[in-house]
């Protein structure tokens, strides 16, 4: 137990509180929906001179035309010990001229703006704590930054999902600073995600006088969206969910070409294996004669699953929260998919859920907890000089 050094940080937080805020709203007015890889570069600039600014040797990584520069820095690579990793993305959901010029605003104890809980908010808790370590002096080990600028947009036209799988081995455990729930839970397990495109052909003709030379597209597919749902198997906490179709061009043709896409949820890799093949099968089983269907893999996710050693530093991080007078905590099953994934394949110990306490992320209702910062701050910097006691 080390609860001098605790208190130190715990004072040096509220010594802080207007600090961060201000920084807090500097971070939220830079906007950055990440298809604008421009405007994430930048956001990705401020924080490279934000963490320099502590110690850290920080790298703008280009991952490719379509996407902003990845952050990525180590501050003690002098020091003993295995790193402990704060890693996030920078990049928010929504397009950015769906705010005014500068959103950040406060109401109530709660913080609004793009970003703001999804997942800014994580990342500015990340340099707070580095701050407040720095303040009482820490030197036990090393600490790592990665933040990805294409989460939102499912890296889909880069291999940053192969690049932090590379450079979180290693680590002595990750703390990735997703959306914090506002139950004050950690995710310890998230599913997985696989999108699939699946498309038909059939023979267009006139519906009335020439209806029977017509294949329906449409009826084939109808047939097909039948099975997919079915392969939705609670018990298992598996969703396969038909959420666009698109087919036809006029009311009186019969329909040559329709697509569906499906969103397909899991938490194990056997359900992913088991959906998988089903969905090709339904695809090569013609259910109206003559037409043809092919389908396109989108977007993998695998899921962040509970393993021993992420409950481990689950039980870690609890009894930190616990010995400190900070916030209780429980662990948490979440069913939208993250970059923990990568972590945990990297055979990193890691949770999730990590960042700044609120709700309604993806909307312009997101909001962030604004105290949940503090108590972040101190809980995580608690963690990191209590490290050498977490075991698995």
């Amino acid at each position: 137990m080390n609860k001098e050094l605790v208190d130190q940080v715990k004072e040096y937080v509220a010594a802080h509180r207007e600090e961060i805020l201000k920084k807090y709203e500097e971070f939220i007015n830079l906007k950055d929906f990440w298809r604008d890889a421009e405007d994430v570069t930048i956001v990705a600039q401020w924080l490279k001179k934000e963490f320099d600014a502590e110690g850290f040797q920080c790298e703008l990584i280009d991952v490719g035309p379509k996407a902003g520069k990845l952050v990525m820095g180590t501050l003690g690579t002098d020091r003993p010990g295995q790193a402990i990793l704060f890693s996030g993305h920078m990049d928010t959901a929504l397009a950015s001229d769906l705010y005014s010029e500068n959103p950040f605003r406060i109401e109530e104890g709660k913080a609004y703006g793009p970003g703001v809980l999804d997942m800014k908010g994580g990342i500015l808790i990340s340099l707070y704590v580095v701050k407040a370590l720095n303040a009482i002096q820490y030197q036990e080990r090393p600490l790592k930054v990665l933040f990805a600028p294409d989460e939102e947009g499912l890296h889909s036209y880069t291999q940053v999902a192969d690049f932090i799988q590379q450079n979180s081995a290693g680590c002595l455990f990750a703390l990735n600073m997703e959306t914090g729930l506002v139950n004050n839970y950690l995710a310890v397990g998230r599913k997985g995600r696989l999108g699939i495109d699946v498309f038909v052909e059939g023979k267009s003709a006139h519906a009335g006088a020439d209806f029977l030379a017509g294949i329906s597209s449409i009826e084939e597919m109808a047939h097909k969206v039948l099975h997919f749902q079915a392969l939705t198997d609670l018990e298992k906490d598996t969703t396969v969910n038909t959420g666009v179709i698109q087919g036809g061009t006029i009311p009186n043709a019969v329909p040559a070409k329709c697509m569906c896409s499906l969103d397909i949820r899991f938490k194990t890799m056997d359900e992913l294996t088991r959906v998988r093949t089903a969905v090709k099968e339904i695809c090569e089983k013609n259910y109206v004669a003559g037409t043809t269907c092919t389908f396109q893999e989108l977007n993998l996710f695998t899921p962040f699953e509970t393993h021993d050693e992420i409950m481990a530093l689950f039980e870690f991080m609890e009894k930190t929260a616990k010995r400190y007078d900070l916030p209780e905590t429980a662990p948490a099953q979440v069913g939208g998919c993250s970059d923990a994934t990568y972590i945990q394949l990297a055979g990193t110990p890691v949770l999730c859920s990590c960042g700044v306490r609120g709700e309604w992320n993806h909307t312009l209702r997101e909001y962030a907890i604004i105290e949940s910062l503090y108590e972040r701050i101190c809980w995580y910097s608690a963690a990191v000089i209590d490290a050498a006691e977490f075991k698995f």
